[in-house]
Parts: C-alpha cells; sequence; structure tokens
C-alpha cells in the first residue's frame, strides 16, 4: 500500500507513512466529534422520561468535559499529523525537484526561451 501511495502521489516512503497517519487522525477526529451529539442524545431521553436526578447529572457534566478534552487531544494530533507532515513532505519534494533541475547541463536552458 505504501509503494502505491508513493507511486500515485509522488511521495517519499515518510510522505507515504505520513499520509496513512493523516487519515487515521482524521477519523479519530471525526468520531470524538460523534460523542458529544450521543451525549446530548441520553441527554434527551432522560430529560424526556422524567427529569434528570443528581447523578446523572455529575455523569453529563463529567462526559462533557472528557468529550471537550478528548476533542483537544485528538484534533491537536490531527494537525500535526497532516498539515505538519505536509510542509515537511512538501520540502523534501522541493530538494529533491532542485536536485534534478541542478543535473541538466545549462545549454538545455541556453535552448529554451521564456514566453513574456
Amino acid at each position: 500500500m505504501i509503494k502505491t501511495l508513493q507511486r500515485r502521489f509522488a511521495l517519499s516512503r515518510q510522505g507515504a507513512v505520513d499520509l496513512i497517519k493523516g487519515c487515521i487522525a482524521c477519523v479519530l477526529q471525526d468520531i470524538s466529534f460523534m460523542l458529544p451529539v450521543g451525549l446530548l442524545y441520553n441527554f434527551v431521553i432522560d430529560t424526556m422520561n422524567g427529569g434528570v436526578n443528581g447523578s446523572r447529572i455529575a455523569f453529563y457534566g463529567v462526559g462533557a468535559l472528557v468529550c471537550l478534552c478528548l476533542i483537544f487531544v485528538v484534533t491537536w494530533f490531527q494537525y500535526n499529523a497532516t498539515y505538519l507532515a505536509t510542509y515537511v513532505e512538501s520540502g523534501v519534494r522541493r530538494i529533491s525537484l532542485a536536485e534534478q533541475l541542478r543535473k541538466i547541463p545549462l545549454s538545455f536552458f541556453e535552448k529554451k526561451t521564456l514566453p513574456i
């Protein structure tokens, strides 16, 4: 799978691995965004069944804090796995392109004219 990603998207091996990590991080972030909806669903069900007693209020309060902390942590990992890895891979691609251009003889560029 890594070789396929390398060929298809012109990535280095580390870039392909980072792409897989980024996809997994995005899936985890989407799942963490669904948790508060489930918590709210249970809260509405309890409210419609006669109210929320004292122990359930603490459950929903702690659940909300856990959801917020989980969303923060997963979003931080997702940002690092996608955007920062993209900048690193972009630098690797620029350096490899510059190396290929450096190997071309200067006479090649004399024959080409730039459109103005």
